[in-house]
């Protein structure tokens, strides 16, 4: 008896050595997945924040040292082509450089200011999802940030032994072949310090392009484009894209009675891939300058909504293009964020704690730690860990 006694001792105290064994490791494995998950958001979003607004050698206006009283100005494309892509198409074929980013700050209802599918500016695909609690919809209060950068190399100009026309160039390779890979109907982005020109163009022999525009829109010359000039054309079809990062929800695979929310990817008008699992909050500020130089972090909606008056030097036209000059109005400040500031709240995904109860803080709220009660996703909060991810991340092509 005393034998079977101390026997069932022993039994229980390894069943709850197990027990608190098996507890701890889905502990420690629902952190470390957590830690990995928010390392990689952030270089994978860094990645695409820092190309933001990529002009051909210089994003600043050679200009600015004229304006240098109001800050330094960016330089504008010019476009011969209509284009459907959130740039916006005026009489004057300028493309002003606030329509590169654009935030969109969202409420517990879902409801986003600037309005996400709005052209130009937003994202006008129709690819990113209204918010809602199902699979497939975008979680309530999680901002959405849209971006336009170009994603591959340029190709030099070679005017070597061809000096450039008002109409064809010569460049230094096939353009054909990698990096641009240029096909009859792509349009081309050619560009240099002092101006960039989007076009259409269509391969010649020799490694020539002939320029052309759409029907109804002014041409331009391209007798500038020389080697010396760091001049150099890129795929502006196939290599400028409109990307957006939202939170959206699916259903568990493990549990389809339960959804997650994701970070998602979305490029041009494709289908929106899954960056990684359990971020349940995204939240966007944008490190603007101010024309009396000061500078400050500010939400989608105040970064457009600021007052015209704060905004620095408008975009200068090369003096060449014989065009109107642009001025500031609504968004102007769009034009000289330097930084963007992310916070994301990441959780383990699958129950990793046995308290329900478990705090967690997320600055974007303030500094007292929340109870996970309710979430704003309103999806089940489940008994996971939580933490924070933060991180600044400059856009080179907007800084000097």
């Amino acid at each position: 008896m005393i034998a079977m006694l101390i026997g069932l001792i022993l039994l229980l105290a390894l069943t709850r050595i197990f027990a608190n064994t098996s507890q701890m490791n889905i502990a420690q494995n629902g952190l470390a997945r957590l830690q990995e998950n928010g390392r990689f958001l952030m270089q994978r979003i860094k990645s695409d924040i820092e190309n933001v607004g990529f002009q051909p050698c210089a994003s600043i206006s050679m200009e600015s040292p004229r304006y240098i009283d109001q800050g330094f100005a960016v330089k504008p494309f010019y476009t011969t082509v209509q284009l459907t892509n959130g740039l916006p198409n005026n009489a004057d074929q300028l493309i002003d450089p606030q329509y590169f980013l654009r935030g969109h700050e969202c409420d517990i209802d879902g409801n986003c200011l600037p309005a996400i599918d709005v052209s130009p500016g937003g994202n006008p695909y129709g690819v990113v999802p209204g918010a809602g609690t199902s699979a497939g919809s975008r979680a309530y209060l999680t901002d959405v940030l849209t971006m336009r950068l170009l994603k591959s190399r340029g190709v030099l100009i070679d005017d070597t032994g061809f000096k450039s026309t008002d109409t064809i160039v010569k460049l230094a390779q096939d353009p054909t072949a990698k990096p641009l890979l240029l096909e009859s109907g792509d349009q081309i982005l050619i560009g240099n310090c002092y101006k960039s020109l989007i076009a259409n163009a269509t391969v010649q022999p020799d490694n020539k392009l002939s320029i052309t525009n759409d029907s109804g829109l002014n041409p331009a010359s391209v007798d500038w484009a020389s080697k010396s000039s760091m001049t150099q054309v890129y795929n502006f079809t196939k290599h400028y894209e409109t990307v957006s990062y939202y939170v959206g929800l699916k259903t568990d695979p493990s549990s389809p009675n339960n959804l997650i929310s994701s970070l998602y990817r979305v490029k041009n008008n494709e289908t929106p891939t899954e960056v990684a699992e359990g971020v349940e909050r995204f939240d966007v500020f944008y490190g603007v300058k101010f024309a009396d130089g000061t500078s400050a972090y500010l939400t989608a909606n105040e970064v457009q909504t600021g007052l015209v008056s704060s905004c620095v030097t408008p975009p200068v036209p090369p003096d060449d293009l014989s065009i109107n000059p642009m001025y500031n109005g609504t968004g102007c400040l769009w034009r000289s964020v330097f930084a963007i500031r992310v916070h994301m709240l990441l959780n383990t995904i699958y129950n990793s704690t046995a308290d329900a109860q478990e705090t967690y803080v997320y600055s974007v709220d303030g500094s007292t730690p929340q109870v996970p009660t309710t979430i704003p996703s309103q999806i089940n909060p489940r008994k996971m860990y939580r933490r924070e991810f933060v991180q600044t991340i400059s856009l080179n092509s907007l800084n000097l």
